[in-house]
């Protein structure tokens, strides 16, 4: 069945003679479809009541309960008077429930917050099972809808919590902003509680019913899944904060439960078969409770589809960590080791070196020959005086010792006394070596079709980002229940998403420019390299 047709039509005919209420009279038609209640907050005078009388012209055959609770309210008057001929004949209590809530297709309950204990566990029940027990009989309401309204959000600590978990979706009504608008809406006769809508857009219950079971068999996919993963986590990061401890986001699983079905509405109405990104705006709906919370959940939700609202099939972190290995592959495919022999000064008591064919003139036991390593190196740059040392760290027992003044030799590695060289003691030593070249033809073969399985996957996703830019894009904008505008920040992150992915195109690239460009070492002659 092809719904949104129909359902657009109806959302425009709700909404002449109606200005600036677009938004909120599509969110109750929605949750009333998805059978479940809204809540109004907003100043007196701005149009609340107005969306709820009207809504109830969009049900076939529909019927409106309105209510103006005060603290005074009785059951009686929310629920029907007791019927005194069944309790004096019949010994029963049982309301007459003709032109009250319990016979109502739409209610609409305003100053809701002010209704007592017996009112509010009664809703309770209409609220969660659509039930409400008159006497010994359990009547199936027709109601459709619940929407209550207040210009003040319930007291804590007065056992509202339950009432007030029950309405998924709160919305706050503002008055009218536009200057045209306005002129139009304080100057023309305005027909607004006059059934307008047009028999075939009017909804039947065979309808409603239909469409009640073929929302539980739109999809949810993987993307949704991860969204709402993500906004859980942001609302857990925000209650961790101690500046929020007396601003908590709550959210049940029963809540979620209900925002998923009510997502899943959302797309079934727009003739769609799985839930998308523009219908998770609608989260922003269901769960804020303080109203200065709004502004955070909306930018928690925002920010969650810009940065995470299109994810592809695979994950673009498989693709840098499979680009990270292969890099590393490459590097060593391209590298060649040889054993080079080198000369290095040979140590002595690790921070000594020996001077040959020389002594120290000084007497006492031991070797005569032995420079600290610490004293060579100052020969690099300048004269040294240099004291006498022995082959033990101990030299208490040392005659004072005589200076001698060495300077640099000739050679790096030679000391000058008195016009005569010395040179230091050198040890053959081995080290390994690493030069470049290219890689051998089954290598390179291996690299090439490495590189050719990433870059067609990376040109896959770029083809996904366009099919969806092309197919569904368009249909974004086109959301009977969501602000077109959003639909930029899902575009923004196709478009920051395939920026991504060029830049792993382009790494696979330079990884390719390096194999088949390095420069060959393998013909040098290693015996020159010390």
């Amino acid at each position: 069945m092809d719904i949104k047709p129909k359902i657009k039509s109806l959302l425009k005919e709700l909404n002449e003679g109606v200005y600036e209420k677009e938004e909120v009279t599509a969110l109750t038609l929605l949750t009333a479809i998805a059978g479940e209640s809204i809540f109004l907050l907003g100043a007196p005078g701005v149009a609340k009541s107005l969306v709820a009388r009207r809504l109830k012209f969009a049900f076939k055959g529909g019927s409106s309960f309105e209510y103006l609770m005060n603290r005074f309210s009785t059951p009686d008057e929310i629920f029907g008077p007791v019927s005194i001929s069944k309790l004096k004949d019949e010994d029963k209590y049982e309301r007459i429930v003709k032109n009250y809530l319990p016979s109502a297709t739409v209610v609409f309950l305003d100053e809701i917050w002010k209704a007592g204990p017996s009112i509010q566990n009664a809703l309770l029940t209409v609220l969660n099972e659509k039930i409400y027990r008159n006497g010994d009989i359990e009547i199936h309401v027709p109601m459709k809808a619940l929407i209550a309204a207040s210009n003040e959000l319930p007291m804590k600590g007065e056992g509202l919590e339950a009432l007030w978990d029950r309405f998924l979706v709160r919305y706050i009504v503002g008055g009218v902003e536009d200057k045209k608008n306005f002129n139009e809406m304080i100057s023309k006769t305005l027909m607004s509680y006059s059934d307008n809508i047009t028999e075939e857009n009017k909804l039947n219950d065979e309808q409603y019913k239909g469409i009640s079971a073929e929302i539980e068999k739109v999809i949810i996919s993987e993307n949704i899944f991860n969204v709402i993963h993500i906004i859980r986590a942001r609302i857990d990061t925000h209650n961790s904060h101690a500046e929020n401890v007396e601003n908590i986001i709550y959210i049940s699983d029963r809540r979620w439960r209900k925002i998923v079905r009510l997502l899943r509405t959302s797309a079934f109405l727009n003739d769609r078969t799985s839930v998308d990104m523009m219908d998770c705006f609608l989260i922003t709906h269901c769960i804020w409770h303080e109203a200065e919370q709004y502004k955070t959940v909306l930018e928690i939700v925002k920010d969650t589809i810009k940065q995470h609202g299109f994810i592809l099939d695979v994950n673009l972190k498989d693709i840098q960590d499979a680009l990270g290995e292969f890099d590393e592959d490459v590097i060593e495919g391209c590298k060649f080791y040889k054993q080079i022999g080198f000369m290095e000064p040979e140590l002595f008591y690790k921070k000594f070196y020996k001077i040959l064919n020389f002594s120290f003139n000084v007497s006492f036991n031991g070797t005569y020959n032995l420079i600290p390593k610490s004293d060579f190196k100052k020969l690099k740059t300048e004269n040294a005086f240099i004291g006498v040392s022995c082959d033990s760290e101990n030299s208490a027992a040392m005659e004072k010792p005589k200076k001698y003044v060495f300077s640099k030799g000739k050679e790096v590695d030679t000391l000058n006394h008195e016009g005569v060289e010395y040179k230091i003691q050198y040890i053959d030593r081995e080290r390994t070596e690493t030069f470049t070249m290219p890689p051998p033809p089954l290598i390179k073969e291996k690299f090439l079709n490495r590189l050719d399985v990433i870059l067609k996957t990376t040109a896959g996703l770029k083809n996904e980002i366009e099919d969806f830019r092309k197919n569904d894009l368009a249909n974004l904008k086109n959301n009977l229940f969501v602000n077109p505008i959003y639909a930029e920040l899902i575009e923004t992150n196709l478009n920051n998403t395939r920026i991504e992915i060029e830049k792993l195109e382009v790494e696979a690239n330079r990884i390719q420019h390096f194999w088949e460009n390095i420069t060959d070492q393998t013909g040098l002659d290693f015996a020159l390299i010390a």
